[in-house]
């Protein structure tokens, strides 16, 4: 049981790493320019996508802009109402436009950061005027990446000061339920939000040989202090453990620690890229059990299906 707790190394969210050893390998390289270019192609795409929504939106034509929207997106505005689907999308706007004939809007991309190679996060202002009115704004977006075209999963509107809630939803893609499997075992993990919204509420099984052989709770939330998101770990054995998540290019480096019921301690320095919004890649590195250094982990993991009612 030692050795299974000193894989996890604080981070339940992916707990399966302790089995999960003998599918470590080297990640492929990809040359620096090659990446750049295809960064630079991508951020263009999504800037053209903003044009064709302002250009939309300044034409009055809801349906324009609901097509730049995912069947399933969200609209969520500064109190947390939210609009959902297409249909509601293309019923909000409308209503807009039919209120204020006059409205036109201009937007200001502060910035576009990728989380993988999927998904993109957009931040930027607005400025809608209406006659001699105008109105400004904050936004952030996630833009998804599918069948080849980008379009928006997620519009929120972010208040003058950005709550604790308003970082987590970086996050929010995490829940649902999560599987990985293969010939040493099955991992699940459940991913919910707590009742108010401020923290995302984690459960891990292991399951190996038709037994549950680890069970894990983990809380993730947004720290002041640090200005990152924060992880607190603990599992059915008595261990514990923290981990601390800073933004990259691709994704999120995550630096764990671990403390077991034993005793004794952990340490990882982790790294999810998501590779859409129903699955991503945990590669675990720097890995150290008390003085003893053990192998890499590289495990893709898939979000569960709704199972049949």
């Amino acid at each position: 049981m030692k050795r299974i707790l000193c894989s996890c190394v604080g981070l339940s969210l992916l707990a399966w790493s302790f089995w999960a050893i003998a599918m470590a390998q080297e990640p492929a390289k990809v040359p620096k320019k090659v990446a750049d270019a295809s960064h630079d192609k991508q951020e263009a795409a999504i800037r053209a996508s903003v044009a064709q929504f302002v250009k939309a939106y300044n034409a009055h034509d809801a349906k324009a802009v609901v097509e730049l929207f995912l069947p399933e997106a969200q609209i969520v505005d500064e109190d947390d109402n939210t609009v959902q689907g297409r249909a509601e999308i293309e019923s909000l706007f409308a209503g807009v436009f039919e209120e204020s004939p006059e409205s036109k809007i201009a937007v200001a991309i502060e910035s576009i950061r990728f989380i993988g190679t999927a998904l993109a996060l957009e931040t930027g202002s607005t400025t809608t005027t209406a006659g001699e009115k105008s109105e400004h704004g904050r936004y952030s977006v996630l833009h998804v990446l599918k069948d080849g075209k980008w379009s928006m999963g997620l519009v929120r509107d972010i208040p003058a000061e950005p709550t604790h809630r308003d970082h987590l939803q970086t996050l929010a893609w995490l829940v649902g339920d999560w599987i990985d499997e293969s010939r040493e075992g099955v991992v699940k993990t459940s991913c919910r939000w707590a009742d108010n919204g401020s923290f995302l509420l984690q459960e891990v099984v292991v399951r190996q040989a038709g037994r549950d052989t680890m069970k894990i709770s983990q809380r993730i939330g947004w720290d002041p202090l640090t200005m990152r998101f924060k992880a607190w770990m603990f599992d059915a054995e008595g261990g514990y453990g923290e981990s601390l998540w800073t933004p990259t290019e691709t994704g999120w480096l995550i630096k764990a620690t671990s403390v077991h019921s034993d005793g004794s301690t952990a340490s990882a320095t982790n790294h999810i890229e998501p590779t859409g919004l129903d699955r991503y890649v945990f590669r675990s590195v720097d890995r150290v059990v008390g003085n003893e250094v053990v192998p890499d982990v590289e495990v893709h993991v898939v979000r569960q299906p709704p199972q049949p009612k």
